[in-house]
């Protein structure tokens, strides 16, 4: 009798944690747009790193490429690779890269938000892959940093992101 109920127990409890692990990509997206709000508006990262005159923080664990420029910055991250591109025509309230991506209908956003904040423009958007995967892209002004990702590490990307772009000078 005691082993049965040990057996549902173990079972039930099994269940629960798998049906936990399980959340969607959607659930993650709105994770995700949430934590890009957080970091936009703590904009709270000091510049680490310089590239060719350009000013950047550079999250723990990201290396950057040798073939980077002013204007096209890769960084590495494991085995993702995450582009950063500058356009320094822009001014910090640019919508351009805002407005090129609603206008491509192609595209299946799952969750995008903008953000405003002393003349500073900012977006993150989501958008999905397959099941498991997402292209996730967050700009402030004139800069924008994409990357695809397993929806397990999106919030935790997307945040370092935000902060990235965030802290260009």
């Amino acid at each position: 009798m005691f082993r049965t109920w040990k057996f549902l127990f173990l079972l039930t409890l099994f269940v629960l944690l798998l049906a936990g692990c399980a959340s969607s990509l959607e659930d993650r997206s709105a994770s995700g747009v949430i934590a890009a709000k957080e970091a936009f508006f703590a904009n709270n990262k000091g510049q680490t790193e310089e590239i060719e005159g350009i000013k950047l923080y550079k999250p723990a664990g990201f290396t950057i490429s040798e073939k980077s420029d002013a204007y096209n910055i890769i960084f590495k991250k494991g085995n993702e690779t995450f582009l950063l591109f500058i356009n320094p025509n822009e001014k910090e309230d640019s919508r351009l890269f805002y407005d090129l991506l609603l206008a491509d209908k192609g595209k299946e956003i799952i969750a995008e938000e903008t953000f405003s904040d002393d003349g500073n423009f900012g977006f993150v958007a989501i958008i999905k892959k397959d099941d498991e995967s997402a292209e996730l892209v967050v700009s402030v002004g004139g800069a924008k940093m994409t990357t695809i990702t397993k929806k397990k590490k999106l919030e935790k990307e997307v945040r370092e992101m935000m902060e990235v772009v965030r802290s260009l000078k």
